[in-house]
């Protein structure tokens, strides 16, 4: 009875594709932190829920893309954001010229 419930739960190889890497966590951890701060553009899907799950997975890599809306935001303020996507390689983020960690990236939003 599981395996009825959970098959169209389980991803395609196709899907893992799109979203495997070690930043890819991280990433996420940004667009959670730009919905809990109300970020026009990130505000309105709660990527907690299921249909945000599901909107993060569909959208990760294609157009206008989550990863893309995240390069925007944090360039917005001043900050570089690169998604490595590889597996264990976080995110690369840099201010003036200068490379900083991630909690150093959302400080910076926060004004602190």
């Amino acid at each position: 009875m599981t395996n009825e419930i959970l098959k169209d739960e389980i991803l395609s190889d196709d899907q893992l594709d799109q979203v495997a890497g070690g930043s890819w966590g991280e990433s996420v951890g940004d667009y959670l932190n730009a919905f809990d701060r109300k970020i026009p553009g990130f505000d309105k899907i709660d990527p907690k829920s299921a249909d945000g799950a599901i909107y993060l997975l569909q959208n990760w890599t294609e157009g206008d893309n989550v990863v893309g809306k995240l390069e925007k935001m944090f360039a917005s303020h001043g900050i570089t954001m690169t998604y490595n996507g590889k597996p264990f390689d976080p995110n690369s983020y840099s201010y003036n010229g200068k490379s900083i960690t991630q909690d150093e990236a959302w400080k910076i939003i926060d004004g602190k």
